[in-house]
Order: C-alpha cells, then structure tokens, then sequence
C-alpha cells in the first residue's frame, strides 16, 4: 500500500498492540462475575510479561465468563469458567504449551462480532484489524454508487422491521434541499436483548464508520446516538472511541483531506420499553414526553427537530461496513438465552442453512428437550418444536431476542407474563393499547370463556394502536393459542 494513502498514515500514527497477548474479557458480561480478579493473578504470575496481558470486552461468550483468550496472530484460545479452572493453563498457554496448538488455529474471523472481545479499544488495535477499510472504499465511489451497492446485496435494517437500507437512505436523499439528521437507535429496551450493547462495548468503531457510510451517501447535518441509559459501559466506550476519532481526523474528514462538516451527538435514553419506537426516541431528544408521534408525516419527511431523519439501529450501521464482502454478509446478531448451557451473544447464519435445531445445538442444548422458543420478548412469537427444522429467516428473528424453553416451560404462565409486562410498558398516549393492553391481560384469565373476545381484542390492538407496542401486543397471545391448545384448554 502506498504510504502516502490515509489508512496507512492512520496505521504508522496508531501501532497495532503486539501480536502476542492474553486478553481478559470484561465489560458489563465479565465485570458481573468479577474477571478482573484473574486478571490480576496472570499478571503477578507473569510478572515482567504482565503488560501483554490486557482488557477488551466480552467476546459473546456470556456463558463462558470469567473468561481469558490467549491470543498468537490468528491463533485464539479462549479459557472459560476461570472461577472453577484457575488460571495455571492460560499461563501455560501462552508461554508455549497449549496441547493441540493447531485445534485453535484459523484465518480470522469474519462478520461484524470479527473483532469483538478481540481488540484493547485502542485506535491502533481495531486498524489493525481492518477498521475503516470499507469506509476508505466508500469514499472513492458516490453517493449514489454505494446505494445501488446496498441495494444489490439486499441489505435490510436489524432492528426488527427489516426495511431494505438502501430504499430508507435514498428516501432521505430526495430532500436535496434540507438538513437532514441521523438518528441511532440504540435504545434496546426489549427484555432479553443485549446485541447492541455488546456491539457499543467490545466495538463501537464499527458503528463509528457505519456511520460514516451512512453520511457520505446521504449527507446528513448531524447524528444523535441514542444509547440506552443503563448501558453506562457501552455509552463510556462509544465516547472513548468518538474521541479517539475525531483527535485522528476520522470523524471530520480530515484524515482523508475532507471536510464531513458532521456533527455526533451522544444521548442517553429516558428508560422504558416504549422508548424502543422510533418516533418516541425523537420526542426524547427533543426534551418531550416520551411518547408516539402519528403518521404521516414519516420521519424520512419531518423527523427529528423538523428535519428529515433517517433512525437506523446499531446493528444495521454495523452490517453496512461489510457492503463489499463477497460474498454479501447473510448473518443476523441473536441474543440466547433462557434453558441453555451456553447464553450469549451470536452471530447466525441466515443463508437457508442454519434451522433452530442447529442453533439450539450450538448453545449446547439438545434441541428434543426444548418445548419451545420465545423470538422476539413481549411483541414476539413462539416457535413451537414441530418447527425446529425449519431454516432461520431474517424476518424471522425480529430484533433478534430468543428464550429458549425447556420441555418443563408453562406456556400459559409465560403469555400472561407477556400481556402484564405489555400493560405495564404502554405509555397510555392511545386508548387501543392503553385499555387494550389492561383489558387483554383479564381476558388471558379465563381463555376459553373468552377467546372469541381476545381475538377481537388483538385485532381491534393491532390495526388500532398508535404504535407497535400496542400493535404487536397480541402477537404472542394469538402465537400461543394457535400452537399450544392444550395448554389453555382448562384456563
């Protein structure tokens, strides 16, 4: 490469850690569980070697903290369970002696998790890595060549709805004459989801030059980073590597003799499961009530401060630095959890290969003891066992929550749960989910004195309701009534 081009400036300014280190998982995952502990003992062992033995955030791996990888170039050996194994096998692995050396042996990962609970957080780690390669590719094509480029690979927003990203920004795009705003969703208020997060903790540069790509193609005049509020660590990391940026000249520009003339603005949510919805997400940032807004008008026309805005969440900008791998990235963030030895943050495979029964399988479960899974928390569905063979599907993994219920699970117990936490959750702004959400949780006490009444009730919610949280309040209910009669048989 030649040394006069930005990326290489970037990576002989910023040098890559050594090739050799133990990493030590902690973020929010491996902080809960004290990692730091074993930390602290591979290093007093290893004593003048003890600066090779460094932080990074969890790897996904939840199940497996406290947890340490040994990491040799492309060699990576993750040691789990540190509180129950010790540290004495780490230690020896990185002095030489791990066994089947060539068993931990590849080529490096890929997809967006390629660099989680990889890297230091450090500029020069995560360029060492590949950060910031698609967005220097980006910048020799235009705006208009990098949509077709998204539109051709089928790109489509994680957040759930799965609207193509290409169509969303060239949305934008027709407000040539206004300001327009980017507006990061990052709110991940569902029960049981944690992928953005761990995204923001192990690596926010990714959403950084997602961002970036994001802005060369529409041209915005500002982004608001809307981070959960009780994602502390997450929110410090972002801030840690905004400023890492921007002292590098990347997020102005400057790096590659530019002028992005962008603005990024970081704000905490207001907390609750409604904040979720986009247009509530707006009012937050403006200071308002936190509820609905109705439409039309679309936020692509008048959005945030009267602007058109574009709301993409953290996992969509992520999947948008992979635009030119080939072949196209077909993965789907999902976070595990519920009856399964292995809970955590993954990255599956939606190219027609992958079924639920493999996916159960890899988190160490056999898929025979499962009853069920819960996709998508209080405005999801249940997929019932019959269908574990059944390949996963992008529209079918919504936000990308999965419980995993054993053969034990009440369903019944579990959808009243569901319509209570609903009822608790609506902000009371429209009248089809603020008395639909009360009145269907009353219902579920007697199902079958009252079926006819719930169905009417959901449909009445969904076509009513100002928002999705009262729109798709009655998902799991109906999902459950049609899969599992005999469950609410006697209820």
């Amino acid at each position: 490469m030649n040394a006069l081009h930005p990326l290489a400036r970037l990576r002989t300014k910023y040098v890559a850690p050594p090739i050799s280190r133990i990493l030590i998982h902690r973020g929010t995952a491996g902080d809960a569980v004290g990692v730091s502990e074993y930390g602290d003992r591979i290093r007093g062992i290893l004593a003048e070697k003890a600066h090779l033995v460094v932080d990074v955030c969890s790897d996904g791996a939840n199940w497996a903290a406290p947890s340490a990888t040994v990491a040799q170039g492309t060699f990576m050996r993750r040691f789990e369970r540190l509180d129950l194994n010790g540290v004495d096998e780490v230690v020896e692995c990185f002095r030489g002696n791990c066994g089947d050396a060539e068993k931990y042996a590849g080529t490096g990962e890929k997809g967006i998790t390629s660099r989680m609970g990889r890297n230091d957080g450090s500029l020069g780690d995560v360029l060492s890595q590949g950060a910031y390669t698609a967005l220097d590719r980006v910048l020799q094509l235009s705006p208009e060549e990098v949509i077709n480029q998204l539109s051709e690979i089928g790109l489509t927003g994680r957040g759930g709805a799965h609207f193509p990203v290409a169509q969303k920004w060239q949305f934008a795009r027709t407000h040539s004459d206004q300001q327009k705003i980017l507006v990061v969703n990052a709110e991940e208020g569902e029960p049981g989801v944690f992928k953005d997060r761990h995204m923001l903790e192990g690596d926010p540069h990714r959403l950084i030059e997602g961002i970036l790509i994001a802005h060369h193609s529409v041209g915005f005049e500002s982004v608001y980073i809307y981070v959960n509020g009780q994602a502390k660590q997450a929110r410090l990391s972002l801030e840690k590597a905004l400023l890492d940026a921007a002292q590098a000249g990347i997020t102005s520009g400057e790096c590659w003799e530019r002028n992005f003339q962008l603005t990024i603005n970081v704000r905490s949510g207001a907390g609750g499961y409604v904040c979720g919805e986009e247009s509530v997400i707006l009012n937050s940032i403006e200071g308002k009530r936190p509820i609905p807004r109705y439409k039309p008008p679309f936020a692509t026309d008048v959005g945030l401060f009267g602007k058109p805005t574009v709301i993409n969440n953290v996992e969509t900008l992520c999947a948008v630095t992979t635009l030119f791998d080939n072949p196209p990235l077909r993965t789907k963030l999902v976070s595990l959890s519920g009856d399964v030895p292995r809970a955590g943050l993954y990255e599956v495979p939606v190219d027609g290969a992958m079924t639920w029964a493999g996916m159960i399988a890899n988190s160490g479960r056999n898929p025979q003891e499962i009853k069920a899974l819960l996709v998508g928390g209080p405005s999801g569905e249940f997929i019932h066992f019959q269908q574990f063979d059944d390949v996963l599907e992008m529209s079918k993994l919504g936000a990308g929550g999965i419980v995993v219920l054993n053969s034990a699970a009440d369903i019944q117990h579990i959808t009243n749960s569901l319509a209570a936490y609903n009822k608790r959750e609506s902000c009371g702004e429209c009248t089809p989910c603020r008395e639909g959400s009360e009145r269907l949780a009353n219902l579920l006490e007697n199902v079958q004195g009252n079926k006819k009444k719930i169905y009417e009730l959901v449909e009445i919610m969904t076509e009513s309701s100002l928002c999705q949280l009262g729109g798709m309040a009655g998902r799991p209910v109906l999902s459950a009534l049609e899969q599992f009669k005999q469950e609410f048989g006697n209820s």
